[in-house]
């Protein structure tokens, strides 16, 4: 009888470590700093963000660290750390999620006080490859530089390391371990990386798609209330609001006519 059942054993076990190496999951976790730097404060502000990327299912998770922000995204077991949660909460502002395969990604907008889920493309930047490379983590790293949505760009990839990039930045072949825009507004750089496999019980899209927007449609619906803005006048006392044209990227062009005018009538009263 123990002869007979030692052969379904090895086959049992056979068996559930070939189920265990089909949900293992390889990932890739880039934690980046981040500074933001305004003109009238020569003071940049610094955060923290973890991008990690899932290679088999070719999606990733951009946000700010858990320890600038309340709640973790991934979290591993504590009887098993080699099994890893994902557990969005929260209103996911600073997330950006990306699905290569779809070729999509996803993050919040905001329009006078109220959030909007964008989803976007990843074939959006146009970079332009440079011979010039340097070290970066130990990691020899190519640059490029494109323009995107009203600011030029200067990068730092390794082509070692999967394709990605922090927040929206993608589209080189390998991971962005430094970025810049040339006004210094904003700047990325990596300050660690680490691999490892994993146990991941699901990944989907953290992000409510029932109603979503473009990108064509939510700098529509931004320079809209834009301009009902510049006419609010809650009392006599009040005469209207000037939003910003953008933020990290541009929403309101400085060639829209239609905004432009209203800026302009605006101006007069």
């Amino acid at each position: 009888m123990v002869k007979k059942l030692y052969p379904l054993l090895v086959l049992l076990a056979c068996a559930l470590n070939l189920y265990a190496q089909q949900d293992s999951i390889n990932i890739y976790q880039i934690q980046y700093e981040r500074l933001l730097t305004f003109e009238d404060d020569p003071t940049p502000i610094k955060t923290i963000y973890d991008y990690t990327k899932f290679i088999e299912l070719d999606k990733s998770i951009c946000n700010i660290n858990s320890k600038n922000k309340n709640g973790n995204l991934l979290e591993e077991d504590d009887a098993d750390d080699s099994i890893l949660y994902f557990t969005p909460s929260g209103s996911k502002l600073s997330m950006v999620y990306k699905d290569y395969k779809e070729n999509e990604l996803y993050t919040k907008g905001e329009v006078a006080y109220k959030y909007f889920v964008i989803k976007d493309r990843l074939d959006i930047f146009n970079w332009k490859i440079e011979e010039a490379t340097k070290d970066i983590l130990g990691f020899i790293c190519q640059k490029a530089t494109m323009d995107f949505r009203g600011r030029k760009y200067e990068a730092w990839f390794s082509s070692k390391l999967p394709v990605g990039g922090p927040w929206k930045y993608d589209g080189l072949p390998g991971m962005i371990m430094e970025l810049k825009s040339l006004d210094n507004f904003i700047a990325f750089k990596a300050i660690g990386v680490k691999s490892d496999v994993k146990l991941l019980t699901s990944l989907e899209n953290p992000f409510d798609t029932s109603k979503i927007l473009n990108w064509a449609e939510y700098k529509a619906l931004y320079k809209k209330k834009a301009i009902e803005l510049l006419s609010y006048r809650p009392n006599e006392n009040i005469g209207g609001i000037v939003s910003s044209r953008g933020g990290i990227e541009t929403y309101i062009e400085d060639d829209d006519l239609e905004y432009n005018q209203a800026l302009k009538n605006y101006y007069k009263n």
